[in-house]
């Protein structure tokens, strides 16, 4: 009986350890340790919690689209979590804006600056342009075109300051665009009292 327990004491300590590694391992594999670190709002690309944002994504020709509703759900340790046709965690710190342990969009934003996760460069393309969609008008927008390496298609998003991505292109080979996710409209959340009525 003791000789048994000791076997399995010895396998649990095993898959532990194991269990252990691979956690450790998917933190250092991230893109970039992610520490809490406050960032002023006025240079902030995090989206408002206190909005609700309407996105379309759609192929180009208009064969297919889905439209849904992004909206924050709560805290996870350090990161906004948002709730659209899947769930996102968001976080920024003074090394750029997060989706998960991916930095989107590195701090500060100016042109030309480039960054690599795994075989993806990121490159800001421009730090001053003007986006029109049907969300509205934006102005000093962030342009940051992604290339994975070996391949000719590529994606520009777009960041405006306390809105987050608001539009992303996705071109092919032959420079013409596939598909578009879409900022289409953003209105405040309704408070508690107004959704009762």
């Amino acid at each position: 009986m003791k000789k048994s327990v000791k076997i399995l004491l010895g396998f649990s300590v095993i898959v532990m350890a194991f269990l252990l590694f691979i956690v450790f391992k998917g933190v250092s594999n991230s893109s970039e340790t992610i520490e809490s670190a406050e960032v002023p709002k006025e240079m902030s690309y995090l989206k408002d919690t206190e909005k609700l944002y309407t996105v379309k994504e759609y192929s180009v020709k208009k064969e297919r689209y889905i439209e849904y509703e992004e909206h924050y759900i709560g805290k996870s340790q350090e990161f906004d979590t948002w709730y659209g046709a899947d769930t996102y965690l968001e976080t920024e710190n003074e090394a750029g804006l997060f989706y998960g342990s991916d930095k989107v969009l590195a701090y500060p934003v100016e042109k030309g600056k480039e960054w690599t996760i795994d075989s993806y460069t990121f490159t800001i393309e421009s730090v001053d342009k003007t986006v029109t969609i049907p969300a509205g008008t934006f102005d000093n927008v962030a342009e940051v075109k992604t290339i994975q390496k070996g391949a000719e298609e590529y994606s520009i998003t777009y960041y405006a300051k306390g809105v987050g991505q608001i539009l992303r292109e996705s071109v092919d080979a032959n420079g013409k665009k596939t598909m578009r996710f879409e900022l289409q409209e953003i209105k405040e959340k309704k408070s508690k009292e107004d959704a009762a009525q």
